[in-house]
């Protein structure tokens, strides 16, 4: 009885040793290999192919990666950050006199990773300012995929306000409000500072083992768990989830009163730190293609987003919303959504698969943008304040 009881103990340990070295090699394997892609998710607000750009964050739930350079398939554009995470070359601090400095928050909408430098949002309306008003001015791509006004408001205030810009463009995206209920769930306020805590992070310092932390590095572990999430969705999951990230531009059944007031809240607190720091701000966005034309313009689009509602939607409820709050702040409101309209080739302003700005779609929203700041006294009055202070300059043969 006692060698029975011993012989099966023996092979229990060697198949139990064997499955643990098998482990073992498939994930070493996982980590070095690169022809396997393994599950990253850092926001789930960004799309797949952002994840390996992004990393979390203790303040802001998650940033870009800094000081690097990243691809994305072939075709797409290359672009790098700075030491402040943010696309581009590094801004010099502090600001240089005679400079008018632009600083553009938002989402992928202000990044552009899919755009070369020279056409993202920033770029072309740097280009505008500079063509209108031949001076020296600079703006600063602080765009991260998966980002809302409270993820901007808390980039701002804890690190980028150090870059003393005069004005803030706040790109408010249709998904932002979606996206806000998300981020709020991971708000902090220690010792009356408020922050988001990626909740990796947040559940590895409180974990008294280091179970949790290694399985959360485990490269088997996390392609394993991406297998089971894909598994479980369908298409009709897939098409409901992106249904809800823009579920208040559409007359929608559900009563979104409350997320759309916490969603808001950041762009007010927002204009009151700019104040402080006597900076301006404006709010600006861009429709979504059911916003502007018939989904015969957007065949791929409208079979992975069927509204129940025929396109183009009318009511224009989130543009009316953020009027009436920037009325309310007396700041300055860049909607785009007439000069979208006003485009007789629609299908040039969007990408084909996604509800995304193709590169002439951002040419005119950051066109919208300079006219908005064209129109404002107080912005044009800084603009020349600034040109003021710049130092003339002399040919040098």
């Amino acid at each position: 009885m006692f060698r029975v009881v011993a012989s099966n103990l023996r092979q229990l340990f060697t198949a139990a040793a064997l499955l643990a070295l098998l482990l073992i090699a498939l994930e070493v394997w996982l980590q070095t290999s690169t022809g396997v892609p393994t599950a990253r998710t850092v926001s789930p607000q960004a799309a797949a192919e952002l994840q390996p750009v992004l990393v979390r964050s203790s303040t802001v739930h998650h940033e870009l990666l800094r000081l690097s350079s990243s691809a994305f398939s072939a075709g797409a554009a290359n672009f790098s950050t700075n030491s402040l995470g943010l696309r581009g070359q590094e801004p010099a601090t502090p600001k240089p006199a005679g400079l008018y400095r632009v600083l553009i928050l938002g989402d992928e909408t202000v990044l552009g990773p899919g755009l070369p430098e020279r056409h993202t949002l920033a770029s072309r309306l740097q280009g505008f300012i500079t063509d209108r008003t031949v001076r020296n001015a600079e703006v600063l791509n602080a765009g991260v995929p998966g980002y809302s006004p409270l993820l901007s408001l808390l980039q701002y205030r804890n690190e980028l306000f150090r870059l003393e810009p005069d004005l803030i463009v706040l790109h408010f995206d249709m998904t932002d409000v979606a996206d806000d209920v998300v981020h709020r769930r991971h708000l902090k306020e220690t010792d009356g500072r408020l922050t988001c805590v990626h909740p990796w992070l947040h559940d590895r310092r409180n974990s008294q083992t280091i179970f949790p932390n290694l399985l959360t590095k485990s490269a088997v572990w996390r392609a394993l768990r991406t297998k089971i999430l894909n598994a479980g969705k369908t298409e009709g999951s897939a098409h409901t989830s992106t249904c809800r990230q823009y579920e208040w531009t559409t007359k929608s059944a559900l009563d979104l009163r409350l997320q759309v007031q916490h969603a808001m809240a950041p762009v007010t607190q927002l204009a009151d730190l700019a104040r402080q720091h006597d900076t301006q701000l404006v709010i600006a966005t861009s429709p979504v293609p059911w916003q502007v034309a018939s989904s015969d313009d957007f065949p791929q689009l409208s079979r992975q987003i069927r509204l129940s509602e025929s396109w183009p939607v009318s009511g224009d409820v989130p543009q009316l919303v953020l009027s009436a709050l920037c009325r309310n702040l007396s700041i300055s409101f860049c909607d785009a959504t007439a000069a979208f309209r006003s485009v007789k080739a629609s299908s040039k302003l969007y990408r084909s698969d996604a509800p995304h700005l193709s590169e002439f779609g951002t040419a005119l929203y950051a066109r919208e943008i300079a006219a908005t700041l064209f129109k404002s006294p107080d912005i044009a009055r800084t603009m020349l304040q600034a040109t003021a202070a710049l130092a003339p300059t002399t040919d040098k043969l």
